[in-house]
């Protein structure tokens, strides 16, 4: 009786502990997911502000050409921001979080209502008593404060979100550590509870020689268990680290060779292919990485050629019975198992993963199981990366054209100079201005002035070189900043543009005007200013003389 009593309670204490073990997984997962969802409204709230910034500068922006040529067309990025800020300045202010981040959020619609009214006197003083009138206002800087209160707050939050969010991804790593050495001290325990297990039943085998087959059968299934909750751990923490990894590579194409080197690790002996969604076409997927010993497969596909893209499930082929993919490259004679899994996330589709040489039979159901697991947390771990990486283009790039757009043009101005002085070579700057380009939205409408926007922008990439930046600086001003290049060379290669821009037609389907002519002022490091700002206004006046010379021109700075 007491020998049972005994193994009563070990075998309750097994229980236990098995049951603490299998719940380590969803305490973990259910961490993560709070972590990353803490992780993503951060980011949001971020993004408001610094769109609430960017509007900022877009009025201000609109107001400075307005100021300089008195030309109502500038007013329609600060018509746009009167129209989209307030709804933006109440969504910063509802969404806040906590009572710190209101006050932010007030402190910085107050500044931008003070912006936008002293934005609004200046526009009225331009219109009734001129440009001097209004030399005088904007001399007093009380526009700039605000503006420079309001970069100071943005810039403040910005770093207090990114240390909140580090400390998230901290928290992360501490709490899979932890769960990966319960899972461990679990284990340990179920170990020595069933060795004292088998001492109890080895007291007992004489006298019950029955009730000691069914601990032993017991005893297996245990073992069993232990084994599985061992593997399982050891997946969990092979898909943390995949995971690590994928979140901290810059782009998504990046990513592959971290996917390659991780995937046999967590599915040994099967080989893949990993085919993500081409960026412009969101029908076609691209071969980036393949590991193992894998069948060729094409360098793309579209989606129709894939039994799970199309249907949007996994898809399995076990024999040459079953029905194959077209992408397939196999010989007649195949037999191997091959698994298609679409990697889909908030019901996006991100790639597709192809697995060959899974194993028959039972064993198939468990690799399946994982393959699965892995791909929606890897799906997840990619869409993260593709919001970040479009996050970040979005912050640099001009919609319209895909140029860079001014923030990125002013931060990359100030880096050229400092490198300039640095290893004393000169930069050059190009400021090209779209002659009569009112007349073409007039007479042909914005989404003709848009098509031409993008094959001038276009032309303006193919006459620059590797390393040089091509930019959008507000309305039909483009801007090209040229490293190494001295004004000479600088003008040289704007004459070549000017030539082949005239020549082109600027509206490849035929619809809108023959012909659009451009015209250039350059400007050069240390030959005509020796800071960023004096520069720019070095070019800006080089500019005004070519279109008082007749436009379609090249002026350099004198």
């Amino acid at each position: 009786m007491r020998s049972a009593r005994h193994l009563k309670f070990v075998a309750l204490a097994v229980f236990i502990v098995m049951v603490l073990i299998a719940a380590v997984p969803f305490w973990l997962n259910r961490s993560v997911n709070v972590l990353l969802a803490q992780s993503r409204a951060e980011l949001r709230a971020q993004q408001r502000l610094d769109d609430i910034l960017t509007s900022m500068r877009d009025a201000e922006t609109a107001q400075r050409g307005f100021v300089i040529t008195g030309n109502d067309v500038f007013l329609e990025p600060y018509e746009q921001v009167r129209r989209t800020l307030p709804a933006a300045l109440h969504d910063a202010k509802e969404k806040a979080g906590t009572d710190a981040e209101r006050a932010t959020a007030w402190r910085i619609a107050r500044l931008a209502e003070l912006k936008l009214a002293e934005l609004d006197e200046t526009i009225q003083l331009r219109r009734r008593e001129g440009f001097e009138a209004t030399e005088r206002v904007v001399g007093s800087l009380r526009g700039k404060q605000y503006m420079d209160d309001l970069r100071r707050i943005v810039a403040a939050e910005r770093t207090r979100r990114s240390a909140r969010r580090d400390a998230l991804q901290a928290d992360l790593l501490a709490r899979s550590a932890r769960s990966f050495t319960v899972s461990v001290a679990a284990t340990a325990c179920n170990i020595i509870a069933l060795g004292i297990l088998l001492l109890v039943a080895m007291r007992m085998l004489r006298a019950r020689r029955a009730i000691a087959g069914q601990l032993e059968t017991q005893t297996g299934q245990l073992a069993e268990a232990v084994a599985l909750t061992t593997r399982h751990n050891r997946e969990l923490k092979f898909v943390a680290e995949l995971l690590r990894a994928v979140e901290a590579v810059p782009s998504i194409p990046d990513a592959a060779p971290v996917i390659a080197r991780s995937l046999p690790k967590l599915l040994p002996g099967v080989s893949g292919t990993l085919f993500l969604l081409r960026d412009e076409d969101d029908h076609v997927l691209d071969r980036h990485t393949q590991w193992g010993t894998p069948s060729g497969q094409p360098s793309e596909i579209d989606i129709e050629s894939c039994w799970s893209l199309r249907h949007g499930a996994r898809y399995r082929t076990a024999s040459s019975n079953d029905l194959p993919c077209a992408h397939y490259r196999k010989p007649a004679d195949e037999t191997t198992a091959r698994l298609c899994i679409p990697l889909v996330t908030h019901d996006e589709l991100v790639g597709m993963l192809h697995l060959e040489g899974l194993a028959a039979g039972p064993d198939y159901e468990e690799q399946e199981r994982l393959a699965v697991t892995v791909a929606e947390q890897l799906a997840l771990a990619l869409g993260n990366a593709r919001l970040r990486e479009s996050l970040r283009r979005q912050s640099v790039l001009d919609p319209l054209t895909g140029l860079f757009n001014r923030r990125h043009f002013d931060a990359a101005l100030k880096r050229e100079l400092a490198r300039a002085r640095r290893k004393n070579v000169p930069v050059s700057l190009v400021l090209v201005d779209i002659d009569h380009f009112k007349r073409v939205n007039d007479d042909y409408g914005h989404a003709v002035g848009d098509a031409v926007l993008r094959t001038i922008a276009q032309q303006l990439r193919l006459g620059i070189r590797e390393g040089d930046i091509a930019c959008r600086y507000g309305g039909e001003e483009m801007v090209l900043l040229l490293p190494e290049c001295a004004a000479a060379d600088a003008g040289t290669r704007a004459e070549a543009i000017r030539i082949a821009l005239a020549a082109i037609a600027p509206h490849p389907e035929g619809e809108g005007p023959q012909k659009v002519t451009a015209s250039f002022g350059v400007a050069a490091y240390p030959a005509h200013a020796q800071d960023a700002e004096a520069l720019f206004w070095a070019a800006d006046k080089a500019l005004y003389r070519a279109k008082q010379q007749g436009r379609n021109r090249v002026v350099t700075g004198a």
